[in-house]
């Protein structure tokens, strides 16, 4: 009996140039080289281990290269990047329509080595070089990683990475935009099969279906189920729990977007009043830390280690938290031109609610992410 490897690991794949078209990522290439000299390195290597498919901390890769998978780019500064693949030939082919980067080569077992290779067919030796994705590989990827560079000297550039990720460029802000509609259009389709009779695992269902048709490629959803608490789908039939209260995420083209609703009157309710507070509280330069006191603030005292549990929110982007959380005491500031999810699940036993905002930090305080219409 023959086994083969699943195909279809998430939803829809594709590489749309209307909206992150070539130029889009040799002007963030740009950027990122400009920061590489003015700390005098002379490449950068991104490590991206995830591997068999899964989409663990694709966001540096996805930012560079526009492939949301494991791999390694590197980047030269007289050069256009190389990416390298973990595995063989097989899935040349696909990894070649994702990504704008010409020059795609198979790892076979040995990336990092085929990686310092191609730095030194530039005349790249014993440099200083940035890296960005060691942290949380395997100890033993890491020594491998270290081995295979021993000779150069090693600056991490994650922090400056991250903060350019942080500032989203108006195509970036499309996509998001995009992933805002297919999760509003998966949660009102929920919410209709629920008003028609179905129960909450029905409605949980019928928001990843349409979130999928409509082209995400990753999908989270939770509903209350055993009265108020929120949960993903658990494969069993638990009945109608009123009122509905569901959270869905999506990711488009490697962008996230998540909104909640609930089949009850949200607007006024608690969690519509804490989301509210630290909608108006946010602002450039503003630490996480105020945002979240706000809405706690907002909250009935008894409410509020509940909704702290679910999370306040914080900045999204190629990642569900891109590097910002709403928490209490955070010092981390909003820079402008980031965005940011609000959510407050206040699962009161009597009158519980959710409710959620995706906003765009700019300089006066924020507006909501505009989301386009679908085709």
């Amino acid at each position: 009996m023959i086994s083969m490897e699943p195909v279809l690991k998430r939803g829809y794949t594709a590489w749309d140039q209307d909206i992150l078209p070539s130029d889009e990522f040799v002007k963030r290439l740009d950027a990122v080289r400009a920061a590489l000299r003015a700390q005098q390195l002379e490449a950068l290597v991104i490590v991206n281990y995830s591997l068999l498919g899964a989409m663990f901390r694709y966001e540096d890769i996805a930012y560079l290269g526009g492939l949301q998978s494991g791999g390694v780019i590197v980047v030269y500064h007289d050069a256009d990047p190389t990416l390298l693949t973990f595995g063989g030939g097989r899935e040349l082919f696909f990894t070649r329509e994702q990504t704008w980067i010409e020059r795609v080569v198979p790892g076979r077992g040995r990336t990092f080595e085929v990686a310092q290779e191609l730095l030194a067919e530039r005349g790249i030796n014993g440099a200083r070089i940035a890296t960005t994705g060691l942290p949380g590989m395997p100890s033993a990827a890491i020594e491998r990683f270290k081995q295979a560079f021993s000779a150069y000297e090693l600056k991490s550039f994650d922090a400056e990475l991250a903060a350019m990720r942080m500032i989203k460029r108006p195509r970036e802000l499309l996509a998001i935009g995009i992933a805002k509609r297919i999760a509003d259009q998966a949660a009102s389709a929920a919410l209709d099969v629920y008003r028609s009779g179905g129960d909450n695992t029905s409605a949980m269902l019928e928001a990843e279906r349409v979130a999928r048709f409509n082209k995400a490629r990753d999908v989270r959803v939770l509903v209350n189920m055993n009265s108020t608490e929120l949960r993903p789908f658990e494969g069993r039939l638990d009945g109608r729990h009123d009122p509905l209260m569901l959270w869905v995420a999506v990711q488009y083209h490697g962008y996230w977007a998540e909104t909640a609703i609930m089949s009850g009157e949200s607007a006024g309710s608690s969690a519509d009043l804490a989301v509210a507070a630290m909608a108006a509280a946010i602002r450039p330069g503003v630490a996480a830390g105020v945002v979240a006191q706000a809405g706690l603030d907002a909250l009935p005292a008894d409410l509020r280690e509940g909704a702290l549990q679910y999370g306040l929110g914080g900045t999204v982007g190629l990642a569900q938290c891109d590097g910002i959380e709403i928490v209490p005491g955070s010092k981390e500031k909003l820079p402008s031109d980031c965005v940011v999810s609000l959510l407050c699940c206040a699962l009161a036993s009597d009158s519980p609610s959710v409710a959620s905002r995706l906003l765009l930090v700019i300089p006066d305080g924020s507006v909501e992410v505009s989301a386009p219409a679908l085709d």
